[in-house]
């Protein structure tokens, strides 16, 4: 499971220039693609309803699934949440990828 507390390492990706800052973007790696693309076709993901404790909160939801929360990304990418007010609502049933 540590492995995955670092998505640079993991996944590395390209550097490229963001308003005037160097970044790295690994959001365009082959190797997250593929990685995200399996998250998400796998068929032994568990499922969760967020309580009001862990509403917006993917670091939190991430900590009480996995003892990590270094993990969030893992539910933000499985549950497509861009707009964590709204996709990790409490009373909405998300996708908790197992690893």
């Amino acid at each position: 499971m540590s492995a995955y507390n670092d998505r640079k390492n993991i996944f590395p990706g390209r550097v490229v220039s963001h308003r005037g800052k160097t970044i790295t973007d690994i959001g365009s790696s082959p190797a997250y693609l593929s990685f995200i693309e399996g998250v998400n076709s796998a068929t032994n993901n568990r499922v969760a309803v967020i309580p009001t404790t862990l509403e917006a909160r993917p670091d939190l939801i991430a900590y009480a699934a996995y003892g990590n929360e270094l993990l969030w990304w893992l539910i933000v990418e499985a549950n497509n949440a861009y707009d964590y007010e709204v996709d990790l609502a409490a009373g909405k049933t998300i996708k908790i990828p197992s690893i």
